[in-house]
């Protein structure tokens, strides 16, 4: 085993060190992925019911459990690992077109750097583990952030609207 695979899988029982820059989309554990209720509902085929109407409460706590392989209640980094290249086997993006291929994962490298961004950001306690308090209260912040860059993203198309308004007066 490599230095960078014993390192990521050592991130389950400490605290990770500073993580590279990392793309915010690529280092976020959970977010719109635990949302995705056709993806957790296929995992959850045969366990519940696939056609249940859940609660966007119920599908998170169901997209921590199916990502939770030992069932301790807590997300390490190996599992953190299998959930990242699970959903991106799944979900290549447009940047792969070739589908008779499967897309390329990431790289140790980037995978060690997403994991640490991870737990650095999630793990409240520095414990080394993610439990499900600490996922919902990083969804929570994730939501806050995705809402405030919304309206920051509307704000400035209503100023540049009224700019252009401004404009077209002072022309006339």
């Amino acid at each position: 085993m490599s230095v960078r695979n014993e390192r990521v899988m050592s991130a389950q029982h400490q605290q990770p060190p500073p993580a590279q820059q990392v793309p915010p989309a690529a280092n976020q554990f959970g977010g719109e992925q635990a949302k995705d209720e056709h993806h957790i509902k296929e995992h959850l085929d045969g366990k519940v019911d696939p056609t249940a109407n859940m609660t966007p409460e119920q599908l998170q706590f169901h997209y921590f459990n199916m990502h939770d392989l030992d069932k301790n209640g807590k997300l390490d980094g190996v599992e953190l690992i299998k959930a990242i290249t699970h959903f991106h086997a799944e979900n290549p993006g447009p940047q792969h077109q070739n589908t008779n291929q499967p897309p390329p994962l990431p790289s140790e490298i980037e995978l060690e750097s997403m994991i640490d961004s991870i737990l650095r950001d999630d793990d409240f306690n520095s414990d080394g583990f993610i439990d499900y308090a600490e996922f919902l209260r990083a969804q929570k912040i994730r939501e806050e952030q995705a809402r405030a860059h919304m309206q920051q993203q509307q704000q400035a198309q209503q100023q540049q609207q009224q700019q252009q308004q401004q404009q077209q007066q002072q022309r006339h």
